[in-house]
C-alpha cells in the first residue's frame, strides 16, 4: 500500500505473480478475463494465472490498443503498424502496415467491413477479406478518437513553411473541419479523446498542457483553462467514469467535474503512480494499469485507507465528536484530532503516556483521557486546556452519560458512579468487579462485569442480574437503539434485549464468527468481526457485509460511527468508509468454464458426452470461474447423479475434481459456483460418463463363457485321447530311432574298421615284426588296440564329449601317417574358449570326413599332404568344425576311380541320416557344407568340410 489517502487496492504482483511491470492497456471480455497489453506482449488473466499470446512473425514483443470488434473479438498492434487479433485462442497476424505506418503507432478503428488505419501518410481501409487497401484521406493523421458514430482525428496539412494542425470528424464518409491550429512548429504529444457528452482535445505547449473542449453537436470547439493540477503533467489517457473526468497521468489520477466549461478538480489518486488505462470489471473492480510499476485493483473506490506515517505511535484509543469529526490517542500521549481525513491539530499529554480510553461530552465540550496507570485528563476542546485529574477516571474499560450531571465509569476493578464528574466529582461504587462494558437505556443501567450482566435502576442503582436459560452471560460488546439493546457475548454469541426478555436475533451471520464489537446507527446494527465489517438492518432484517473482497482486508476490532462516515481503526492506519449505497456492492459471479477433462490422467476433448471402456475409468476435472481473486471469494460445489443426493462442497482455491476409479454405469456430472458475497449460483453445463461394463459382465460373455467351459471340457477329453496316442506314437518313435540311430552308428563302425583300414594296420605290425623292431610294433599295436575299444565304447553312445571325439581321431590319425609312411602332416586345433570335457557331440561323427579327406584327396598326394581339424566357437553359441585337406579335390578323385569299383561311403550317408534324425526329431540344428578349394591358377587345392552345430 502507498502511503497517505487512497482507495484501497492491491498489487496483481503480490496476488499471482505478474509477468511484467510496464502496461500499455487492460480490457475485460465477456467471460470475463482480463487482457492486459505488455512491454513482454499480451496476456490474458482469469483470476488465477496468465495466458501469453504471441505470434511467430511479430516484429516485436511489445502490444498497444487493445479492442473488440462488434463479435467480441479483441485486436491490437504494435509499432510496426502489423494488426493482431485473437481468434481459436490463437493471436493471428491480420494484415502488416509497416509500410503505411513508418514505424509510428498508428490509431485504428474497426469497421464492420474493414479496418481503418490512421497513419502518418494518410487514412487507409483495410479489407477484412480481401486485404484490399483503399486510401480515404490525405493528410498525416496523429491522433484518432471514435464515440461509435463518428471519428475525430487530429491531422498535419502543410501549406509552404506552415503546419495548419486541424481536428477533422468523419461521419458517414464525410470530412468536417472542427478545429485549426496554424503554426511554424510542430504540436507536441497531440491527444483526441471522445465521450458520450463531449469530447477533449490535448497537445503540450512549450509552457503547459493546453485543453480544447470539442462540442460534439455544434461541431465547435473552445480552448478551457488549464488547471494548474494538469499544467505540467504527462497525459496519457482521458476517461469519463459516472459523468467525472479521470486525467491518467505520471502524478495519478486528476478527477474533474465538468461544469459551465470549466474543469473543477476533486480529488488526486495514486500521486505516485504513472497510470495508463483503468477498466472497470463485472464485479466494479477498477484495475489500473502502470507505466512501471505493473497492475493494481481497487475493489471499492469509496474505501479509502490512510496511513499514519506522521507519528512515531500506536493508535490505542478513539472517540468520535460532533459531525465528522473524531479525535485518536495513541501510546505516546499524543491526541490526534482529524476532520474525516484530514488531521487538523495535535495535543500532547505531559509525558509519553498510553492513552487507553476516550470519551466525550459534546454538551460540555469536553474529552476524557484515560491512561492506563493512575492517571487520567480533562481536555476542554474549546480552549485545547489539558487539565490533570489524577486517577479520577485512570484504567478505563467503558463510559456511559446516565445524565446532564451524572457519568458511569467503569475499570478494572469497580463499577462507579460520578455526580458532577467535571468539576466537583460525587463518587459511588455500585460494585467492587471488574468492568468490561455498559450502556443507558431508559431509566436503567446496563453493566457487563466479568462475572456476569446487570441492570440497574438509574434511581436507587439497586441491581438485578440478567441471566439467559437461567445461566449467567458474559459480554464482550453491547450498544443500545430505541427499545432494544444488542449484546455480544461469549459462549452464545449475538443476543438482543426487549421487553425485559433475552432472545438470539435471526441474523444468518457465519458459523464460528469471532464478532468483536457492535454499535447502533438508528436502525443500522455494525459488526466488526475477524473477517471484516457487517450491516444488519433491523426493519428490512437484509444483512451485508464488507470483507477483503470489498478492499477492507483486516479484522476489524475497534471502529467509529460519525454522521457520514464510519472510521475502520488500526494501530498504524484507519479506513474511512462512506455511509450511502455506494459501499457495498452487489457481487456477481462469473460463468464455469471446464478447463480440462482427462481420463486415465490424458487431457481430452472436453464435451458434454463421453462413453468410455471400463478401464478408462479415472476422470479428472479442472474448472474455474473468472474474476479478480475468484480463487479466494468463489466457492464450488458439485453432484453426481447415481452417487451423491446432496451437494458436495470443494475445499476454497481448489478448482479440480478427481474420480479415481467409477465403476460402470451412467454418470451425470454437475457443478456450481457461487461468489461468497453473491445472492444465486451459476451452474456449468452437465458432462454424462458412460462407463460401459466389462466384457465379463455381459449376458453375451456369460454365454460365451458357458460354451467356453462344455467346449474346454469336450477338448480336455480329447486331449486326453491325443496324449495316449501321441504317447503311444512317441514310444513307438523313440524306438525306431533308437534302432536307426543304432544302425547308424554300426554302419559308422563298420566303415571306420573297414578291411583295408584293419588290413593296413595289421600289415604295419607285421613289418615291425619282420624287422624286429619289437618296440614300435608292440606300441602301434597298443594303440591300434585302443582305437578299436574306443571305437566299441563309443558306438554304444548317442553322444560323447568332444575331447572323447578329438582324442580318438587323433589315435586314427596317428596310425594313418604310418600307413602314409609318415608323408602326412596333421594338426589338430582347439578354441581356448571351449570346454571339450562338457560339451557333447553326435559319437564318431567327425572321423568319417577325416577318412573320406585321407582316402580320396591326400592318398593320390606324392609329397606335401596336409590334414587341418579346427573346433572353434562362433556366433549365437554355435560350435564349428572345420575338417580341410590339400588334396587333389572330390573332382579329380572321381576320375582316379577305376570303372567297376562300387565303394559306398558309408559313414557319410549314415552321417546324413544322424543329421535329419537329429535336426527333425531331436530338434537339434546340425549343418554340414562340403567346399572345393582351389588355388590361383583354379586348379584344385583340396577340400573344406564345415560342420556347425549348437553347443550341447
Amino acid at each position: 500500500m502507498v502511503l497517505g489517502q487512497n482507495p484501497t487496492h492491491n498489487y496483481l504482483q503480490n496476488i499471482s505473480a505478474l509477468p511484467d511491470t510496464e502496461f500499455y492497456d487492460v480490457l475485460e471480455d465477456q467471460q470475463h478475463y482480463i487482457w492486459l497489453a505488455a512491454d513482454k506482449g499480451l496476456f490474458r488473466y482469469n483470476g488465477k494465472d496468465y495466458k501469453h499470446y504471441s505470434h511467430p512473425e511479430q516484429k516485436s514483443n511489445s502490444l498497444f490498443q487493445l479492442k473488440f470488434d462488434a463479435k467480441g473479438q479483441l485486436w491490437c498492434n504494435n509499432i510496426y503498424g502489423q494488426l493482431f487479433y485473437i481468434e481459436n485462442d490463437t493471436l493471428k497476424l491480420f494484415y502488416d502496415a509497416s509500410k503505411l505506418v513508418k514505424g509510428q503507432l498508428a490509431p485504428y478503428e474497426i469497421l464492420e467491413n474493414s479496418i481503418r488505419l490512421f497513419t502518418i501518410t494518410g487514412i487507409y481501409d483495410i479489407d477484412k477479406l480481401t486485404k484490399n487497401i483503399t486510401k480515404v484521406f490525405e493528410g498525416m493523421c496523429i491522433s484518432n478518437a471514435n464515440d461509435g458514430n463518428s471519428n475525430y482525428t487530429f491531422v498535419i496539412n502543410f501549406e509552404g513553411d506552415l503546419e495548419r494542425h486541424r481536428i477533422y470528424k468523419f461521419q458517414n464518409e464525410q470530412a468536417k473541419k472542427i478545429l485549426e491550429i496554424t503554426s511554424l512548429t510542430r504540436i507536441q504529444s497531440p491527444k483526441i479523446f471522445v465521450f458520450n457528452k463531449a469530447a477533449f482535445f490535448t497537445h503540450k505547449s512549450t509552457k503547459e498542457n493546453i485543453i480544447y473542449l470539442i462540442d460534439k453537436t455544434k461541431n465547435t470547439s473552445k480552448k478551457l483553462k488549464t488547471p494548474k493540477q494538469l499544467q505540467n503533467e504527462t497525459i496519457y489517457n482521458l476517461l469519463s467514469f459516472n459523468d467525472d473526468y479521470w486525467f491518467l497521468t505520471s502524478s495519478g489520477i486528476f478527477i474533474f467535474s465538468l461544469n459551465q466549461n470549466t474543469l473543477v478538480f476533486k480529488e488526486q489518486l495514486y500521486k505516485t503512480e504513472s497510470i495508463t488505462n483503468v477498466e472497470i470489471d463485472f464485479n466494479n473492480n477498477y484495475w489500473f494499469t502502470t507505466l512501471d510499476n505493473g497492475v493494481f485493483v481497487s475493489p471499492n473506490l469509496n474505501i479509502r485507507r490512510l496511513e499514519l506515517s506522521n507519528i512515531e505511535a500506536k493508535v490505542t484509543a478513539s472517540v468520535g465528536l460532533d459531525n465528522n469529526h473524531f479525535v485518536l490517542g495513541t501510546n505516546n500521549g499524543k491526541l490526534l484530532f482529524y476532520n474525516q481525513d484530514k488531521l487538523i491539530k495535535t495535543l500532547q499529554l505531559p509525558g509519553k503516556k498510553i492513552i487507553g480510553k476516550l470519551h466525550f461530552n459534546s454538551q460540555k465540550q469536553k474529552l476524557i483521557v484515560s491512561i492506563n496507570a493512575s492517571e487520567s485528563f480533562l481536555v476542554d476542546l474549546k480552549t485545547d486546556k489539558i487539565t490533570d485529574v489524577n486517577n479520577r477516571f485512570s484504567v478505563a474499560k467503558t463510559f456511559s452519560k446516565i445524565e446532564d450531571n451524572s457519568l458511569f465509569y467503569g475499570n478494572y476493578r469497580q463499577g462507579i458512579v460520578y455526580k458532577n464528574p467535571f468539576t466537583s466529582p460525587q463518587k459511588q461504587v455500585i460494585r467492587e468487579s471488574r468492568v468490561k462494558t455498559s450502556v443507558v437505556l431508559g431509566n436503567h443501567l446496563f453493566v457487563a462485569y466479568i462475572d456476569g450482566f446487570y441492570k440497574y435502576n438509574l434511581k436507587t442503582f439497586s441491581s438485578e442480574e440478567i441471566t439467559f436459560n437461567t445461566k449467567k452471560i458474559l459480554v464482550n460488546a453491547i450498544t443500545k437503539n430505541e427499545n432494544t439493546i444488542w449484546l455480544v457475548t461469549q459462549h452464545n454469541g449475538l443476543l438482543k434485549f426487549e421487553d425485559n426478555t433475552l432472545s438470539q436475533p435471526n441474523i444468518q451471520l457465519p458459523k464460528n464468527l469471532q464478532i468483536n464489537n457492535i454499535y447502533c446507527d438508528n436502525n443500522l446494527l455494525w459488526i466488526s468481526t475477524d473477517i471484516g465489517l457487517f450491516q444488519y438492518h433491523i426493519q428490512t432484517k437484509t444483512l451485508k457485509s464488507l470483507s477483503a473482497q470489498d478492499g477492507l482486508n483486516t479484522a476489524v476490532n475497534s471502529f467509529l460511527v460519525l454522521q457520514d462516515k464510519i472510521i475502520v481503526i488500526l494501530p498504524k492506519v484507519f479506513y474511512i468508509l462512506p455511509k450511502n449505497k455506494d459501499l457495498f456492492k452487489a457481487f456477481k459471479t462469473s460463468n464455469i468454464k471446464i478447463e480440462t477433462v482427462s481420463i486415465n490422467d490424458l487431457d481430452t476433448l472436453v464435451q458434454a458426452n463421453y462413453k468410455l471402456p471400463y478401464n478408462l475409468n479415472k476422470i479428472g476435472i479442472t474448472f474455474n470461474s473468472n474474476g479478480f481473486q475468484s480463487n479466494q471469494h468463489v466457492k464450488y460445489q458439485y453432484r453426481v447423479k447415481q452417487i451423491d443426493t446432496s451437494w458436495q462442497n470443494i475445499p476454497l482455491n481448489t478448482h479440480f475434481v478427481n474420480f479415481n476409479s467409477l465403476s460402470s454405469g451412467t454418470y451425470t456430472f454437475e457443478l456450481k459456483a457461487k461468489n461468497i458475497s453473491a445472492k444465486t449460483p451459476v451452474f456449468a453445463t452437465p458432462i454424462t460418463f458412460i462407463i460401459t461394463k466389462p466384457f465379463w459382465e455381459t449376458y453375451w460373455f456369460y454365454g460365451l463363457v458357458l460354451a467356453f467351459i462344455i467346449g474346454v471340457i469336450w477338448l480336455y477329453f480329447r486331449w486326453q485321447l491325443q496324449q495316449k496316442e501321441a504317447q503311444r506314437i512317441a514310444e513307438i518313435d523313440k524306438i525306431l530311432i533308437d534302432k536307426k540311430i543304432t544302425n547308424l552308428r554300426l554302419e559308422n563302425l563298420r566303415s571306420q574298421m573297414n578291411p583295408h583300414f584293419i588290413f593296413n594296420a595289421l600289415n604295419s605290425i607285421q613289418d615291425y615284426i619282420v624287422s624286429n623292431e619289437k618296440e614300435l610294433a608292440s606300441s602301434y599295436l597298443v594303440k591300434f588296440s585302443r582305437l578299436i575299444r574306443m571305437y566299441l565304447d563309443y558306438s554304444q553312445q548317442n553322444e560323447i564329449t568332444l575331447e572323447e571325439e578329438l582324442n580318438a581321431l587323433k589315435l586314427y590319425l596317428e596310425l594313418e601317417k604310418v600307413r602314409f609312411e609318415d608323408e602326412l602332416e596333421y594338426n589338430i586345433t582347439v578354441d581356448n574358449q571351449l570346454n571339450t570335457k562338457q560339451i557333447k557331440v553326435p559319437s564318431l561323427f567327425i572321423q568319417p570326413y577325416v577318412e573320406n579327406a585321407l582316402k580320396h584327396g591326400l592318398l593320390h598326394k606324392l609329397n606335401d599332404r596336409k590334414l587341418l581339424i579346427e573346433a572353434k566357437i562362433i556366433q549365437q553359441n554355435k560350435l564349428q568344425i572345420i575338417v580341410e585337406d590339400n588334396g587333389i579335390g572330390r573332382e579329380q578323385s572321381e576320375k582316379l576311380k577305376r570303372p567297376n569299383q562300387q565303394h559306398k561311403p558309408f559313414a557319410t550317408k549314415a552321417n546324413k541320416e544322424r543329421v535329419h534324425l537329429y535336426k527333425n526329431k531331436l530338434k537339434r540344428d546340425i549343418t554340414i557344407t562340403i567346399n572345393d578349394l582351389y588355388d590361383k591358377n583354379n586348379e584344385a587345392a583340396g577340400t573344406k568340410v564345415v560342420i556347425t552345430m549348437p553347443i550341447h
